[in-house]
């Protein structure tokens, strides 16, 4: 596994202080800004060891929750070849990157989803639900669609109203929705929603911090895209799209 010495979630450490100006020598100009630590975000500073500790364990008991699904050895039996993953993906699962980590890298500064609106907001029955997450500033959304009619959930992620990227999954098992249902509402860890076909389809990949929900969207199609997600803008996404998906089978 690798080290994991720094939070990628830009939480401070226990017993840091907030970061003081960076003066020179002199002492009457700014100093360049201490250069990134990692490649991880301005800010973050070494995990506290019960932190650190709690982090390995969930990492650990992730991985092989993951493998177990995947080798087809869980309750669900599975016909995909993990050596056919995506790089980063069998990394993760031969211990040999911190998932969390890896990806926080990627997306270091994406941007944070501080408001939502959904419509419906109940379980009134419609051929098209939708919810729109915005951030603070406007210039970047994320819009969650559920066609109970096709069976479809996408999610599109909006740049300035000028770019966009669509993700698509269609036919969500009952087993996979209730399966990313029970691992999203934890306090902390990894939780993938994705069809049967995993990374051969659109898929997502829920990273939970302790300030934020890191969400990332990948495509077989060779794009990407992530999102940072407030825990109160998290939980009601989540309780929305269950209640889109309706009663998930025992």
């Amino acid at each position: 596994m690798s080290k994991f010495d720094y939070d990628p979630g830009d939480t401070p450490a226990a017993g840091s202080s907030a970061p003081r100006p960076v003066t020179s020598p002199g002492g009457s100009q700014p100093a360049s800004p201490p250069a990134q630590q990692g490649g991880l975000p301005p800010g973050t500073g070494p995990l506290n060891p019960a932190a650190l500790e709690t982090h390995a364990r969930i990492s650990a008991q992730d991985r092989q929750r993951l493998m177990r699904d995947l080798s087809g050895t869980g309750s669900l039996r599975r016909s995909i070849k993990v050596d056919q993953a995506p790089v980063t993906i069998k990394q993760f699962l031969r211990g040999e990157i911190d998932l969390d980590t890896e990806l926080a890298r990627r997306f270091a500064q994406a941007p944070l989803m501080t408001t939502i609106a959904r419509s419906p907001q109940d379980a009134r029955p419609a051929s098209r639900a939708t919810a729109m997450l915005s951030s603070q500033d406007g210039s970047a959304i994320l819009t969650f669609d559920v066609f109970s009619d096709q069976d479809v959930t996408e999610a599109t992620f909006t740049l300035n109203h000028m770019l966009a990227l669509r993700f698509h999954l269609e036919n969500l098992s009952p087993y996979d929705r209730r399966r990313w249902l029970e691992l999203v509402r934890r306090d902390a860890g990894v939780a993938f929603l994705w069809t049967g076909k995993r990374w051969d389809d659109d898929y997502f990949i829920f990273v939970l911090r302790p300030h934020y929900v890191r969400l990332y969207a990948f495509s077989p199609q060779r794009f990407e895209a992530s999102v940072r997600l407030t825990h109160a803008v998290a939980r009601q996404l989540i309780n929305w799209l269950e209640t889109r998906w309706g009663p998930q089978p025992g």
